[in-house]
């Protein structure tokens, strides 16, 4: 394994990158594979599969290939262990900012003894020094890419005071905040209001995921622009609203949030990352794809289309469930409907159009929805999944398995498998749905006028696993480029296309 390490290291192979890092003894730093310093000697080099561990051993992030800016949210350490998955999820969106952990290995329904074992053998650190690790991390991206004070940077990347987050950086970075700020000429920003630079890979389609957003945009909650995507948020602990932005010279999104509790930035920050699929290495996907030959007529430019992951699964369940066998356009109008009937206004600061707050699952369940035109079977569907929530009998996060997923929603009344599928993509964000029974994905496998059936398109996408989603993007997208007036089927979703069934 450190022959491979070494000769990624040597070729500076991207590839690798955040599959190991790599620590120079005589510098003190830790790099990424494709780091453009010059090659260090074999003997001054040690190897590490977490950046935690190397952390721990004392090593500080390199400045050039900056290691910490891109660190994804599980590591590749990792084997199949959930539990530190979830965990990591967790403290990586800030958890531990509010919470104990306790509170955390209770939710993980483990001990917190059990939790830290895992942890250290898994990532050669503690959770906790891991949540201070990852505090110490967001805080340089907030000092990079905006003008708040030292004190706010402190407070929103959870630190509980400046004189402790002083002390840790400067742990970390042998530097302090101010110094390692004070070159920096950022753009001045709105009081209690932060830009964060959210990098990407090109290629980058931020106006067709735009255009993508703009049609299933609820109206008084999501605001699309010919440049910008904003919404209104509530998290546990505080409320706001966010403006994302592409910066094509920095090949980045513009984040720009505001809200009561700056300790939100850096949940709102890695939600935002995953909508626009920002953290998908697509290296491996590309290559695969674009030799197949049905499959690679849906890429552009040998590139799969992104997944554009909704930021709020319990919202976007709602959204699933109101469009089935409805237009896109008739769910979208239903859902703001029911935001509206909500009445949980967003105060006068708010710019026009962000005027409510979707409710949440508590909220939602003591409303009565008749009179919005919501038939009465989907009312009892939405009765059902919102009591599910609640009593935690379906689980909204990617940390499991499809199988597990499709088992326990399909489990409830009125969800079908086109319903399971549409969240587990995009409510979810997980990379292996495959929906076969859809129209779409049966169209784009028909030979001639003759259509494949369910045995021959189950057989065929066992072929891409385990990126079945993006299959279905490619497939769904090879219609839309075959047939620029596709009627629209409310299952599909591309950032190039929205190919569905009008009824």
């Amino acid at each position: 394994m450190f022959r491979e390490y070494s000769r990624a290291r040597i070729e500076k192979d991207k590839n690798f990158d955040g599959k190991f890092y790599f620590a120079v003894k005589t510098t003190g730093i830790v790099c990424k594979p494709s780091c453009p310093s010059p090659v260090a000697k074999e003997h001054n080099v040690e190897y590490y599969e977490s950046l935690y561990e190397a952390f721990e051993n004392g090593y500080r992030p390199c400045l050039r290939c900056r290691p910490d800016i891109e660190l994804e949210y599980t590591n590749g350490s990792i084997q199949g262990v959930s539990t530190i998955n979830a965990a990591l999820k967790k403290i990586h969106d800030g958890y531990l900012n509010y919470h104990s952990l306790s509170e955390l290995a209770d939710e993980l329904v483990i001990s917190s003894r059990h939790l830290r074992q895992l942890f250290v053998k898994n990532l050669g650190a503690s959770p906790v020094k891991i949540a201070r690790y990852h505090k110490t991390l967001f805080a340089r991206k907030l000092l990079l890419s905006s003008d708040q004070s030292i004190t706010d940077v402190a407070f929103a990347s959870g630190f509980g005071s400046v004189r402790q987050f002083n002390e840790v950086f400067k742990e970390m970075f042998h530097t302090t905040p101010s110094f390692m700020r004070k070159n920096m000429q950022p753009e001045a920003n709105k009081p209690n209001r932060t830009t964060l630079l959210l990098n990407y890979k090109k290629p980058f389609a931020f106006l067709q995921i735009l255009d993508f957003l703009r049609i299933r945009a609820i109206k008084g909650v999501e605001q699309v622009t010919d440049d910008s995507y904003s919404r209104t948020f509530r998290t546990q602990n505080t409320q706001g609203y966010f403006t994302v932005q592409d910066n094509l010279k920095e090949s980045s999104l513009e984040l720009s949030i505001v809200c009561d509790d700056i300790k939100c930035f850096m949940e709102i920050h890695n939600r935002v990352r995953r909508m626009f699929d920002l953290d998908t290495d697509f290296t491996v996907i590309n290559k695969r794809f674009s030799k197949d030959v049905i499959l690679s007529k849906g890429m552009e430019n040998r590139h799969v289309p992104r997944l554009p992951t909704a930021f709020s699964p319990y919202e976007f369940v709602i959204r699933a469930i109101l469009g089935q066998q409805i237009t896109i356009k008739a769910a979208t109008t239903l859902a703001a409907r029911i935001s509206k009937a909500a009445d949980i206004h967003t105060d006068a600061t708010f710019p026009e159009g962000l005027d409510y707050f979707f409710p949440i699952p508590t909220e939602l369940i003591e409303m009565d929805l008749n009179g919005l035109g919501i038939t009465k079977t989907r009312q009892q569907t939405i009765h059902t999944t919102t009591q599910a929530v609640i009593d935690n009998t379906i689980n909204l996060t990617m940390n499991q398995t499809f199988d597990t997923f499709h088992k326990e929603f399909s489990a409830l009344k009125g969800i079908g498998n086109r319903t399971v599928n549409y969240v587990a993509m995009r409510g979810l964000g997980m990379l292996d749905s495959f929906p076969a029974s859809d129209l779409g994905v049966i169209k784009a496998l028909m030979k001639g006028d003759k259509k494949p059936t369910l045995a021959e398109i189950i057989k065929q996408g066992e072929k891409w696993r385990p990126y079945r989603t993006y299959a279905t993007l490619c497939l769904w997208n090879s219609m839309k480029k075959d047939d620029e007036h596709a009627p629209i089927y409310t299952i599909h979703h591309s950032t190039l296309g929205n190919y569905s069934r009008r009824k």
